[in-house]
């Protein structure tokens, strides 16, 4: 299934995009987005608007849960999220079906790679202290 295979890649491509606390969009519309409600984060507030969009994906944030990061990508007319949980070492991808671009279709989990885990944690503890800082 080509789908099992495509996350791993975009994760990676989106990884290397940069690594900041939301790191900037490129105009391609390839980012990596913190995801924390309060105080709310860009990341918190896409995945609030989309979750509003589409039913299925405010099913899977009620049953697993708000993501630490969420990473998007756009890539032959489908968008791409891979939403990333820490804690448990996991990520989840989710496309939109190019057939009806309000519903989604999910694959996962995936276990993180260590490089994943730990820039993304390094990430984290950094937006913790910045916040703990004010």
């Amino acid at each position: 299934m080509l789908f099992a295979k495509i996350p791993p890649l975009v994760c990676a491509a989106v990884c290397l995009a940069g690594a900041g606390c939301g790191i900037a969009p490129r105009e391609d519309g390839n980012q990596m987005m913190l995801v924390r409600e309060t105080p709310g984060t860009t990341g918190y507030r896409r995945l609030m608007a989309k979750s509003e969009q589409c039913g299925d994906l405010k099913i899977f944030i009620g049953e697993k849960g708000l993501p630490d990061f969420v990473a998007e990508a756009n890539s032959s007319n489908r968008e791409y999220l891979i939403f990333y949980y820490l804690d448990k070492h996991q990520a989840f991808a989710c496309r939109s079906k190019t057939s009806n671009p309000s519903a989604v279709e999910f694959a996962g989990p995936y276990p993180m790679t260590n490089g994943e885990w730990k820039l993304l944690t390094s990430v984290k503890k950094k937006a913790d202290g910045q916040i703990a800082a004010r």
